[in-house]
């Protein structure tokens, strides 16, 4: 089993990991949220361009 050198440097490669990761996965939650919400609304949207014509 191979041991692991822990120095600042590895733990703010870690950190800095872990903190992309975090991002990523909100970034997609907040994708998600945004399809769904335009899923949501793309019915009701013609009707509402039509109003405004």
């Amino acid at each position: 089993m191979k041991t692991m050198n822990v120095t600042p440097m590895t733990v703010a490669q870690y950190e800095s990991s872990a903190t992309v990761v975090k991002m990523m996965k909100a970034v997609k939650k907040g994708l998600a949220s945004t399809v769904k919400f335009l899923m949501f609304i793309s019915p009701v949207y013609p009707q509402c361009t039509q109003g405004m014509r």
